[in-house]
């Protein structure tokens, strides 16, 4: 089940075009992990932030859905990456930026699936 945690997160979703990257990763989220809840889209920030670009490249996830969400972190990692030239980001983290803990999902134009990835 895909669900919005309120309407401002829906409104900063569908507001401003979104990476295609980002929308694939999105797809491929929600189908391996079918119980989702978007908690953050495009946000207005007054620091530069993959929530503020335009097209948008981040999108945030309620992670107490999870039993333990740093497993879902560590898989999406493993099948995504974020840019070869850039090996130290990663497509989802686990953090508290002072809204409570939370997935973070973010691209760049380099990131990619991993078709290669063998478990």
């Amino acid at each position: 089940m895909i669900r919005i945690k309120d309407i401002s997160t829906l409104e900063g979703m569908l507001k401003h075009p979104t990476h295609p990257i980002l929308i694939d990763l999105l797809k491929w989220a929600v189908v391996r992990y079918s119980d989702t809840v978007f908690t953050c889209g495009w946000e207005q920030r007054k620091t530069p932030s993959v929530h503020s670009m335009i097209p948008l490249r981040g999108m945030d996830i309620r992670s107490r859905i999870y039993d333990d969400p740093q497993p879902v972190v560590d898989d999406i990692n493993a099948h995504w990456e974020y840019d070869h030239d850039r090996p130290e980001m990663k497509c989802a983290i686990y953090h508290d930026t002072g809204r409570g803990p939370h997935l973070h999902l973010q691209v760049s134009d380099n990131s990619r699936y991993r078709r290669d990835f063998k478990a």
